[in-house]
């Protein structure tokens, strides 16, 4: 049996050892509610949570689909399926799952900054072949020099002006445990360039026992992680997955490199740091 748990760690659980078809997925569904550019679920033949089950929140993302996700600290957890399989979010992890990803699927719906850098197979669909289960993407129109950006369920929305100071993967074991995600991919806002534009009293923030500024905002209702404003309010993190509109700016390179997750290859060609650059 292999070991996961959330952020905050009140919910742990283990899976079967038996894993398979572990995949990216690029749906919107999948990055508005891990904030990552992609989500990476695998299968599971068992599931059993081993403490925390009343930390639990359901929210039904579409008819019939429900997703998990922990109301102290925000991690998407493992969904059932009314088959009895499990789709287990592989960032939670705290053992290898012992498996590997084998395509890339609802590449049509692929954020615009992220690219596709190594070999995989990939679909416009789940991947088995049904070509009903295509999504159709029909993106919003921007305002001009404004990025727009909210939750799945669309309480909590928010937009900034200009370009991020900055945009990162990090690839350490706190931010992969928020996003349940291979990594996260946050933009620096200025302070001053950012507003909530609606449902800011639905954002709940969690700070991380023992960090002096890691924490995790996310919205009370769809569990999706949401922006991160500094105590000061001079800057906002903000998740790449969470953005409808181009954060107008690429990734610089990967942090934490170090702390990478096992199942997960960087193969773009951009600058890499054990830990944070100095």
């Amino acid at each position: 049996m292999a070991k996961g748990s959330c952020l905050c760690a009140t919910v742990q659980f283990t899976v079967s050892d038996e894993a398979s078809k572990m995949r990216h997925c690029h749906c919107s569904m999948c990055r508005k509610t891990h904030g990552a550019l992609f989500a990476t679920y695998f299968e599971s033949s068992e599931l059993d949570y081993t403490a925390g089950k009343d930390a639990i929140e359901i929210y039904e993302s579409s008819p019939g689909f429900q997703r998990a996700f922990c109301n102290l600290c925000g991690s998407s957890l493992p969904e059932r399926s009314s088959d009895g399989t499990v789709a287990v979010p592989a960032g939670l992890m705290d053992d290898d799952p012992g498996i590997r990803p084998e395509a890339h699927i609802f590449t049509e719906s692929k954020a615009g900054c992220y690219h596709i850098t190594d070999t995989l197979p990939q679909h416009h669909h789940y991947g088995d072949g049904d070509a009903s289960r295509i999504v159709n993407v029909t993106r919003p129109v921007s305002k001009l020099g404004v990025v727009s950006g909210g939750c799945q369920c669309g309480l909590v929305t928010f937009e900034y002006s200009g370009a991020p100071s900055m945009m990162m993967n990090c690839h350490c074991s706190r931010c992969r445990k928020a996003k349940a995600a291979a990594h996260a991919t946050n933009a620096f806002v200025p302070g001053d360039a950012f507003t909530w534009t609606n449902g800011e009293e639905h954002v709940q923030e969690y700070a991380h026992k023992g960090a002096k500024v890691f924490g995790h905002a996310f919205c009370k209702t769809c569990g999706s992680s949401v922006p991160r404003a500094r105590a000061d309010g001079s800057q906002y993190n903000v998740p790449a997955g969470s953005l409808t509109d181009d954060p107008g700016v690429d990734a610089k390179g990967h942090i934490f490199i170090g702390s990478k997750a096992p199942w997960f290859d960087v193969t773009e060609n951009k600058p890499q740091w054990i830990r944070m650059p100095t």
